[in-house]
């Protein structure tokens, strides 16, 4: 059991033995800070080293402001690169990460330029959209005229179609009233054409009759007329007869 547990260690502490080595390995090496920009802080003059340290060289001085960015940090410098990307050590302490009243002022002042440009910018486009609004505005008032206009007399033409839809209304109640007269009229001259085709037919008949009858009556006049003369001669014949007669008795 015990040369097991120890042959179990020798392996367990191998990789263990590789973190200390990593760990080891990064205390050694100088500590990277993220890159970020610093500034040097108000003094006259930083000196730019070639290394992290005062016995390294100076290779030149940098003023107040000067921009910085942090490459790496080591024993109490930072390694920095310039704008012109020359990179060397400056002093950490001197260093800020505030931006400078400087800067600041430089950045306000290029804001208010920005600024300023897009007030310009946008009094030039509020100019023009009032401009583009009172020529809205003034077609808006001459269509609202326009349509004004044709609203009253649309309302005209309603009165006047109006007027005559009534005027027809009563034309139409005329003439309905005035058919059904002439309908009436109509049924009652039927009635009386009817009535006058059987007069007619009667009166013919009566006609008819009539000649009849006058013939009749002239057909018995003139035999009673006749009859009138027979006896007439015949009374004169028997009178003449008589007389005849008595004369011959009394020669």
């Amino acid at each position: 059991m015990n040369i097991k547990y120890f042959r179990g260690n020798k392996k367990m502490k191998k990789p263990l033995t590789g973190l200390w080595i990593l760990a080891i390995f990064f205390l050694i090496v100088p500590t990277y800070s993220q890159a970020q920009t610093g500034y040097v802080s108000d003094m006259l003059i930083l000196t730019f080293r070639q290394g992290p340290g005062n016995s390294f060289q100076v290779l030149q001085t940098l003023k107040s402001d000067t921009p910085l960015t942090i490459l790496e940090e080591d024993k109490g410098y930072y390694k920095v690169a310039l704008t012109s990307g020359e990179t060397g050590w400056v002093d950490k302490q001197f260093v800020v990460f505030e931006l400078p009243k400087s800067k600041l002022i430089d950045v306000l002042t290029q804001e208010k330029v920005t600024l300023t440009a897009k007030l310009e910018s946008l009094a030039k486009e509020l100019t023009q959209l009032k401009a583009q609004l009172a020529i809205q505005e003034s077609d808006q008032g001459e269509k609202t005229v326009a349509m004004a206009t044709d609203l009253k007399t649309a309302m005209n033409q309603n009165k006047t179609l109006s007027s005559q839809f009534k005027e027809s209304q009563t034309l139409y109640a005329t003439l309905k009233a005035q058919s059904q007269n002439v309908l009436e009229v109509v049924k009652k001259n039927k009635i009386l054409e009817e009535q006058n085709i059987h007069l007619a037919n009667a009166l013919a008949q009566l006609e008819k009759q009539t000649t009849h009858l006058f013939r009749t009556g002239m057909i018995k006049w003139f035999l009673a007329g006749v009859g009138v003369l027979l006896l007439g001669w015949v009374i004169g014949q028997s009178v003449s007869s008589k007389k005849r007669s008595s004369s011959s008795l009394l020669g």
